[in-house]
């Protein structure tokens, strides 16, 4: 295996050919996927943006903690499920800066 490169273009085309995630990433699913179909992985894909978007900082620097006010994953899901059957073509990051900015005002 002296000349490796032709076997690693094939393995790197092989993985870009794959989608990642399926239609799931960068909140690529719908309100209307969600609702009709509210699969584990759309369930950690709206987790992981919850809790990025509260690892972030206020303009002043200091931490914002606000998912301290949702006791259960199943809150963030039920609001999710709510702001979808009210709003379907809307994309299901809209239903977790919804959630955000409602707890932000608590």
């Amino acid at each position: 295996m002296k000349n490796k490169r032709p076997l690693m273009l094939l393995l790197l085309a092989c993985c870009l050919a794959q989608p990642v995630f399926g239609q799931v990433g960068f909140g690529n699913f719908d309100c209307g996927q969600w609702v009709s179909a509210k699969t584990e992985t759309r369930k950690a894909w709206l987790l992981g943006y919850m809790s990025g978007l509260n690892a972030g900082t206020n303009p002043d620097g200091k931490k914002m903690d606000w998912l301290d006010k949702v006791n259960s994953a199943e809150q963030i899901f039920l609001f999710a499920d709510n702001y979808c059957r009210a709003n379907p073509l809307r994309k299901i990051e809209s239903a977790a800066i919804a959630l955000y900015l409602e707890l932000l005002n608590k």
